[in-house]
């Protein structure tokens, strides 16, 4: 039996001035929701570079992805906008039968 597919936010920044990386990940700490969003199961945040970053969250349904991805992209805005930098905000679905692991 095939596992089943997780749905995914998957949300990355890189920074035009990398020294701003710092103030960014203070504003995130201070201005993220108290509570998650509705069906999220976890988030996982990345630090690629000293410009780039990566954060996905785990959502139980399609739907709450769905409900859940304009305030997630919106938050990406934001950012971008304070933090002189590129945020992208996409949905995406696991590809159970190629997992490894």
């Amino acid at each position: 039996m095939a596992a089943e597919v997780e749905f995914c936010a998957i949300l990355t920044i890189r920074y035009k001035n990398p020294l701003l990386m710092g103030s960014a990940h203070d504003w995130v700490s201070e201005n993220q929701p108290a509570e998650m969003p509705k069906g999220c199961k976890k988030m996982r945040s990345f630090h690629i570079a000293p410009d780039r970053g990566m954060t996905i969250i785990w959502f139980d349904t399609k739907d709450n992805l769905e409900v859940a991805f304009p305030l997630l992209k919106s938050f990406q805005n934001e950012l971008a906008n304070r933090f002189e930098a590129y945020c992208n905000a996409e949905k995406a679905i696991t590809s159970p039968d190629v997992d490894v692991g």
